[in-house]
């Protein structure tokens, strides 16, 4: 796998530093958006990362597990359905020498592993995928069942007062489109875009707060000329630091099981 260094700007970008995941997505992987989203969803997290145990849905590339780890997080783990992009962060991660056992990543459906398996984390991660899915109580419920104090997400939305989703069609086989699932057909998968208050509502009834939503106008207004950014200029795209109410610090894994338990597991 190789990769050419962007050309000189007048200021470095995180990534420039890790030139190949210039090279190893599809999706996105321009310097300026790279560069602008690491600041809002992962420097801008520095003090819940450090030291964290992370699980990162939806994992791509591994580009925002390597940051994490970049920004003092103790673990991560990711989770992607996408064999080639499972087999990119891996190599990745082993081209820049990071230690194995401070990472893994998982191949497999999402809902699956979410369900069939159990994480222990600090702080997840869900990344440009809300908007890929309608199966939001299957997505909320294995984040709480993973123990953490905090997820972040960064997700598309429509605009609106009202708790509303926006219904629409992903096709399958496109890298930045929703990945087949169980409940998917053919290449059709449901998915929706919702409003802000619809994810505040859904967050709030699995137990988490928004603590924050990043200042993406702001961040934007001090780079005019980054390009390719305007679902975040327009507000279509939000950052936000959600805390959970369940916090409990001391609470075993047992305590953890035995709570689990006691809320029937998705079918």
């Amino acid at each position: 796998m190789r990769a050419s260094r962007p050309p000189q700007r007048d200021r470095g970008f995180f990534f420039d530093d890790y030139p190949l995941f210039y090279e190893t997505s599809e999706t996105a992987a321009t310097a300026y958006r790279l560069d602008l989203r690491q600041r809002a969803m992962i420097q801008a997290n520095r003090e819940i990362l450090e030291g964290a145990r992370v699980l990162d849905l939806a994992s791509h590339d591994g580009r925002w597990s390597f940051a994490a780890l970049e920004a003092g997080a103790e673990h991560v783990i990711g989770v992607e359905a996408r064999a080639e992009l499972v087999g990119n962060a891996r190599r990745t991660f082993a081209e820049y020498g990071v230690a194995g056992e401070r990472y893994e990543f998982v191949e497999g459906d999402l809902f699956r592993v979410l369900q069939r398996r159990d994480f222990d984390a600090d702080v997840v991660f869900c990344f440009g995928f809300m908007y890929h899915t309608l199966r939001y109580p299957d997505l909320l419920r294995g984040i709480v069942k993973a123990g953490p104090r905090h997820c972040v997400i960064d997700t598309k939305v429509i605009h609106g007062d009202e708790p509303l989703v926006h219904l629409l069609v992903d096709k399958a086989g496109v890298q930045s489109n929703g990945a087949r699932d169980r409940v998917s057909h053919g290449r059709n998968v449901l998915a929706g875009w919702p409003s802000v208050p619809a994810l505040r509502l859904m967050l709030d009834a699995y137990d988490f707060d928004v603590e924050e939503e990043f200042d993406w106008a702001g961040l934007l207004a001090e780079h005019p000329e980054a390009p390719r950014l305007g679902d975040y200029a327009t507000g279509n795209r939000v950052t936000l630091r959600c805390r959970s109410r369940r916090e409990h610090p001391d609470r075993s894994i047992a305590d953890r099981a035995h709570d689990d338990a006691r809320v029937p597991a998705p079918v």
